[in-house]
């Protein structure tokens, strides 16, 4: 089966993760073809070791002797703020010399492709490509290779090499994101942590449970199974794989000599074209190197399944555990007492407490969190403090094993604040000591805390900027929301509402409800899925649109842009929020297909008013509604119940007993994991259009809520968050 593939193929490549000049020497002393590593910045494992400047250009040297590759991971979200970094980043010479580039960031892909030309670009597994379309979205905009989402299966990689020919990159043995990468924000909202920036705090490997479960137990429904894919090696290279990636930068180089020499050896035994069999012992070798519970084929084989969950744990497999590690000692550099990394965060606002987080991540993958709280912030009579005199006493580390530097702290301060060096001083102390604390207590768990922020008083609320609104738009789900939108409708209450999304599911009901929503004199968009996997068929939708009942549509995906934007040229397109738009580069990149863009939920008001000053399509901003923090192939309901197929709404609960409600969809066969609440901005932009998204609210809280926003009725009293709107993401 193998031997057909390769004989009108190019040499499958054997690719290899390198966190650390180790782990680069140990990839290719494995036999790996090509290795992938980051520079300081603009890579999506923040808190790998990395690589200067310095050595990239020696491992590229290296490499280049030695007939290898290296490709830069320049795969995070970049603001419109950093576009000068990443200009001096292209200009240093490291990209140069690398065989191409990983992008997750369509404007950074355009920067690439106007400013560097000849460096081949290849769109990163966050980008979620699903299908032949977006590959070829991709291709004609100059990408070379595409690293397609981790969730597809042999036939649709096959679907996507027909279609295009495009160099296709898979990942076949490391960790699993839960989340479809670049569609999780559930990090980011909890502790401020994006893994769309590299920093992700893995909540996914937290324990919860559900909603209604009697027995109450704590279990790990998002904790996906490591991928081990070398019993069904020959039928990914059969789909049209020409690289085959194995993940771990995070990881050492121990993990990466053992994993790759093994993969080698039996890529190396399909090229010879003799029968391919497995020994056993390899595959026991591989279930000891660093696995998180047992192993599985991952999506290749499977839509989804509980077997690739670690229900009951969530950690690795220890050490004492493992007989199998090889001799590592020629790849480990001098034995030395590392300092440890400490992020700081601190809140400096009058009339509240002073609060400072802190957060460090362990070579071992633990992450700890500390938090403090002071006194009351008072008003300066004489003299004030700044940003400067905070970061100069939290840098005052002395004889303890945490360091930091300036590009690791985070002040939030108001103008005019009196707070006492002394104060400080204590408050750091007190902060490091709970840090210590929860190392201490968790010394084996991978564990997560959101940072706390102050308790907002009352005071300081802003009314909703309505003297001069802009308009609002209204995102609905379900067939109890059409009603509650024609009664208000019929009252005059929505005079302010240029459009009305109509979430794809609902508009394939055949509720009678929903065809009343098409009498309404405002124009209704079709809300697409986040996901389009082969055989979402959305035909009935076309339908509704050529028969004008539709009039445009929200996109969020690239397949479903590239599908739409060929079949109606001419149709009104607005990108949401997860076909990102961090910077005025990305925006120009989208402006190809469409002239409306959502801001990204991550970036902060400031950091959008930045955005606004460079790009005019960028014009959507969701004022109201939960975050879906994780968009899902596996199933909760499926994992620890039962499939009904049925869509409806499942809840989990963490350790902390926060409740996040699971939307199961299954017309598109994933999950939705929401916020635990709503995000309710009360500083309302007055230049964009403002959108409200409306998920499980009761109908007095929607009245409450389209009422406060559209004609300046009272704040709503929910439990919600103010989410990133003035919390800058890093």
């Amino acid at each position: 089966m193998a031997t057909e593939f390769i004989k009108y193929n190019k040499k499958t490549e054997l690719l290899a993760p390198a966190g650390s000049k180790e782990s680069f020497y140990a990839a290719l002393s494995a036999g790996a073809d090509a290795v992938y590593m980051a520079a300081q910045k603009f890579g999506a494992r923040a808190y790998a070791g990395n690589f200067t400047d310095e050595e990239i250009l020696e491992c590229a040297d290296i490499a280049h002797m030695y007939g290898k590759k290296i490709y830069l991971t320049v795969n995070t979200l970049v603001k419109e703020k950093e576009l000068d970094d990443l200009h001096k980043f292209a200009e240093s010479g490291v990209c140069d010399v690398s065989d191409g580039l990983i992008i997750q960031d369509l404007g950074v892909a355009s920067f690439f492709r106007e400013n560097k030309p000849d460096i081949p670009i290849h769109a990163s597994t966050q980008m979620s490509v699903t299908g032949p379309n977006a590959a070829e979205l991709l291709r004609e905009r100059g990408f070379s290779r595409v690293v397609p989402a981790r969730e597809i299966s042999f036939e649709e990689i096959r679907d996507i090499y027909d279609k295009t020919g495009m160099e296709i990159e898979c990942f076949i043995h490391g960790a699993m994101c839960y989340s479809y990468s670049g569609q999780c924000l559930f990090s980011s909202i909890l502790g401020g942590r994006s893994g769309n920036r590299g920093r992700c705090a893995q909540p996914c490997r937290l324990p919860y449970r559900l909603a209604g479960d009697k027995s109450g137990e704590e279990l790990y429904p998002l904790s996906l199974k490591d991928m081990c894919t070398l019993e069904i090696l020959p039928e990914i290279i059969n789909s049209g794989v020409c690289s085959l990636k194995v993940e771990g930068r995070m990881k050492p180089a121990e993990y990466v000599y053992g994993v790759i020499s093994i993969y080698r050896k039996y890529l190396d035994l399909i090229e010879s074209g003799k029968e391919y069999r497995i020994d056993k012992k390899d595959l026991e070798t591989l279930s000891g190197l660093y696995v998180r519970g047992n192993l599985s084929h991952g999506y290749y084989d499977r839509h989804n399944s509980k077997d690739m969950v670690t229900v009951s744990s969530h950690g690795y497999k220890s050490d004492s555990d493992d007989t199998s590690k090889p001799d590592n000692n020629r790849f480990k550099g001098p034995d030395c007492l590392e300092q440890i990394k400490v992020n700081f965060s601190a809140f400096f606002k009058i009339g509240q407490h002073a609060t400072l987080n802190a957060y460090c991540e362990m070579p071992d993958g633990r992450t700890a969190y500390g938090y403090a709280e002071g006194e009351v912030v008072q008003q300066a009579q004489r003299t004030a403090i700044g940003r400067e005199d905070i970061i100069k006493s939290l840098k005052k580390l002395g004889n303890t094993v945490f360091s930091t530097e300036d590009d690791l702290i985070t002040v939030d301060i108001e103008e005019g604040v009196f707070y006492s060096l002394k104060g400080i001083n204590e408050l750091r102390r007190a902060c490091l000591e709970d840090l210590s604390c929860n190392l201490k207590v968790n010394p084996a768990n991978n564990d997560s805390y959101p940072c706390k922020k102050p308790e907002n008083t009352g005071e300081d609320k802003k009314a909703p900027m309505l003297a001069n609104p802009g308009m609002y738009s209204i995102l609905i789900s379900n067939a109890s929301q059409v009603d509650i939108i024609h009664k208000l409708y019929d009252d005059g209450e929505l005079a302010k509402t240029c459009r009305i999304y109509a979430d794809e599911s609902l508009l394939t009901d055949n509720n009678e409800a929903v065809s009343t929503l098409f009498d309404i004199k405002i124009p209704v968009f079709a809300a697409l899925s986040y996901i389009r996997r082969r055989g979402d068929d959305i035909t009935s939708i076309c339908a509704l649109y050529e028969a004008g009942n539709v009039n445009g549509f929200l996109i969020r995906n690239l397949e479903d842009l590239s599908v739409i934007k060929g079949k109606y040229p001419d149709a009104q397109i607005i990108t949401d929020y997860n076909l990102y738009t961090f910077n005025s580069k990305a925006s120009d990149f989208l402006d190809e297909y469409c002239s409306d863009h959502t801001y990204p939920l991550e970036l902060s008001n400031p950091e959008c008013g930045e955005l606004s000053k460079s790009s005019e399509t960028v014009s959507e901003k969701v004022v109201y509604g939960r975050a879906p923090l994780m968009i899902t192939a596996n199933c909760i309901r499926k994992t620890l119940k039962s499939c009904s197929h049925n869509t409806g709404f499942e809840t989990i609960i963490d350790r902390k007993g926060i409740a996040f409600p699971v939307k199961c969809d299954c017309l598109h066969c994933m999950n939705i994991i929401y916020n635990s609440v709503p995000l309710l901005v009360t500083d309302v932009p007055k230049d964009f259009t403002c959108r409200i998204e409306l998920t499980d609210e009761s109908e007095s809280v929607i009245r409450n809520i389209l009422m406060y926003y559209i004609n300046g009725g009272s704040e709503p009293d929910i439990p919600h968050t103010t989410g990133w709107q003035n919390r800058p993401v890093m």
